[in-house]
């Protein structure tokens, strides 16, 4: 055999090594509890009120995935509120960083 053989028949185990790596690392966060949906990223935005300046966060889709309040309807955003609120820490323990 070949050293380009050799070489070739290396770098397929290795992804293969690699892909089942990978493999068991999805089983795992899918084990750990809800994942977010693709395309989501949580979003720091800025209100401002009587008191001063706030700032809350949303949940941001690509496109509409999130119910609202009017029926068969859906939305790109999903209102978190502050920093640390039960919405905001379960919505950015599943997403990846």
């Amino acid at each position: 055999m070949s050293t380009k053989e050799n070489d070739l028949i290396s770098r397929a185990e290795l992804l293969q090594q690699a892909i089942a790596t990978l493999q068991l690392m999805i089983q795992q966060i899918k084990a750990g509890g809800e994942i977010a949906p693709p395309g989501c990223c949580v979003s720091r935005y800025q209100a401002r009120g009587k008191q001063g300046v706030y700032w809350y966060y949303k949940l941001h889709a690509n496109h509409p995935i999130f119910p609202t309040a009017q029926p068969n309807k859906l939305s790109k955003y999903k209102h978190l509120g502050k920093a640390g609120s039960p919405a905001h820490v379960d919505a950015v323990m599943p997403i990846p960083s």
